[in-house]
């Protein structure tokens, strides 16, 4: 082929397709200050204060405490504080601070003002801050952020009491998102914004769905086309729907899309964790405003009092263990390595099953456990 028409069809094939995804997540992880302060300090007090402990999270301030040879442990007020340079090329995006768990009620500030205020210790949760952020010129924006953190006992938050303990501190992962001006909305619980359901599944037909909401965060109206697709272990396409939604400035639209019926599904199990990917996105005419994807196992499942428990029609006999999320001389403050070596050791011991204990875990122990067949 002349390499003249091969640069043409190159070209032709760059112009036909939407532009990237414009959602971006970065881990802000590292280079945090903590000091704990039970002496109900203002903000103004604390972005004054000089005496701060250099932290990386996953952090807890309870990791020494509930091992010492004194009787308690610290449960009272701690502050984080962390200056963003956020990029000036994401002055017309919305910017978001994701955290996946802080225990247990925190307060964020971001260059002076409240952000929001979340109440649980093992949940995720994520304010936009973009109202925050002046950008000058090309120059980056910058955020001095601080996060209020309690694990005081507050009798309106479960559990009230427990054979385990209550560290303190944000103990999971803190990432900085970037979003277009219409997105999937990211307010929705500290989702992605999507949620996969499968209605009905059986060896001959699986019925999936996709809801949500569509947020435009910009000052006109706009039509976007909403495309989801399920695609099978080798990227094939096996089940498509589009749909063409119109959003007024401002406007939050939930959502609900059925797709085609996926006929003789290739079915989830222990000795088969077969997965698909469901691809979500909005897109502008050829540009894309946004993408999320989901993985997606197709099985169905049933308690029986006399004979047990059953997956895809067949008896299965569980075998796992329980596990909570610390360690000694780290609390509860893990790496994803660590949460992803226990899932390995119960695979190793045989197990296909495993008890999160009493509270919602990070995400980093359900990936390798869905790929390893719990």
């Amino acid at each position: 082929m002349p390499k003249q028409l091969l640069s043409c069809l190159l070209l032709a094939l760059l112009l036909a397709s939407p532009a990237a995804a414009q959602r971006i997540m970065q881990s802000i992880n590292s280079n945090w200050l903590f000091r704990k302060d039970d002496a109900q300090s203002t903000v103004a007090s604390v972005s004054a204060a000089t005496s701060w402990e250099k932290v990386s999270l996953p952090h807890t301030w309870n990791a020494a405490d509930v091992l010492d040879d004194e009787p308690g442990y610290y449960r009272g007020t701690g502050w984080y504080r962390k200056t963003l340079q956020v990029p000036a090329s994401w002055q017309q995006k919305r910017v978001y601070l994701y955290f996946e768990g802080a225990n247990q009620e925190a307060e964020l500030y971001v260059n002076g003002q409240l952000a929001g205020r979340h109440a649980g210790g093992y949940t995720a949760f994520s304010f936009p801050v973009s109202q925050f952020l002046k950008f000058d010129g090309s120059n980056p924006a910058a955020a001095e952020v601080l996060v209020k953190l309690s694990n005081r006992h507050n009798p309106d938050i479960p559990p009230l009491s427990a054979d385990f303990t209550f560290f303190g501190g944000i103990y999971r992962d803190v990432y900085l998102v970037a979003a277009s001006s219409v997105h999937f909305d990211l307010d929705n619980y500290a989702s992605n914004g999507t949620f996969v359901t499968t209605p009905t599944v059986s060896n001959d037909a699986a019925e999936v769905v996709l809801s949500g909401a569509l947020r435009n965060e910009s000052s006109s109206s706009r039509k976007v086309t909403l495309l989801t697709q399920v695609l099978d272990a080798a990227g094939r396409i096996v089940a498509r729907q589009q749909t063409s939604i119109t959003l007024k400035a401002g406007e939050n639209r939930s959502f609900r899309q059925p797709l085609p019926r996926l006929k003789q599904p290739h079915l989830w199990s222990p000795t088969d964790p077969y997965l698909y990917r469901v691809m979500s996105t909005i897109s502008e005419g050829k540009t894309q405003l946004d993408e999320v994807t989901n993985p997606l196992g197709l099985r169905w499942f049933r308690f029986d009092a006399a004979q047990g428990f059953f997956l895809n029609g067949q008896p299965l006999k569980l075998i796992g263990t329980n596990r909570h999320q610390d360690v000694a001389g780290l609390g509860n403050a893990l790496p994803d390595a660590l949460h992803e070596k226990d899932v390995l050791l119960l695979k190793q011991l045989g197990g296909n099953f495993l008890r999160i204990s009493h509270y919602p875990r990070t995400l980093p122990c359900f990936r390798p456990a869905t790929g390893w067949a719990f």
